[in-house]
Parts: structure tokens; C-alpha cells; sequence
């Protein structure tokens, strides 16, 4: 029935799954990264690339709209992402020169 109300407790675990699943996946960008940090330092490049970011989340914003997600969140959580993981090339590698 469309109208029926669903379990919420069958909905949060739903959700935890979600979740476990994106901490997967976070894990497997962090391996990722680890490469990029490796590439850089043996080319001695900086950190940070705003342009790269940049195109990563304009294509964000067409994947979300396309999957029908509000662009601006995935946008936020996948700068929020590109924020956390630039903190740790900065550990790893020491910060820009400007």
C-alpha cells in the first residue's frame, strides 16, 4: 500500500547500512589518496589543486541532479570530503608554499 507508514526502526537500519557502505567507500578513497600522495611527492607537487576540486564538483552537481539529489548537498558533502582528505596530504606532504 502506498500509504502505509513505514517501520522506522526497519528504516534506520536501512540507514546504518547506508552508512556502513559510505564508510567503504571512504575507506577506499583514502587508499586512493595515499597514491596521490605518493605521485606528488615523488614529482614534487603541491597539495592543493583548485582546479581539479572544481571540476569535481561541477561533475558532482550533474551526477546528483541526474541521480535526483539536491546538487548543493552533494556538493557540500563532497567538498566537506575533498576538505578532510587535503588535511591529511598536508600531513603527509607539509603545506603549500605561497
Amino acid at each position: 500500500m502506498p500509504d502505509e507508514i513505514p517501520d522506522l526502526q526497519e528504516v534506520r537500519t536501512r540507514i546504518d547500512d547506508v552508512d556502513r557502505r559510505l564508510i567503504a567507500l571512504l575507506a577506499e578513497r583514502a587508499r586512493l589518496v595515499g597514491e596521490v600522495v605518493h605521485y606528488k611527492r615523488a614529482h614534487h607537487m603541491p597539495v592543493v589543486d583548485r582546479a581539479r576540486e572544481d571540476r569535481m564538483l561541477d561533475r558532482i552537481a550533474h551526477i546528483a541532479t541526474e541521480a535526483g539529489v539536491d546538487p548543493r548537498v552533494a556538493q557540500q558533502v563532497l567538498r566537506t570530503i575533498i576538505d578532510g582528505f587535503t588535511l591529511l596530504e598536508v600531513e603527509e606532504l607539509g603545506p603549500d608554499e605561497v
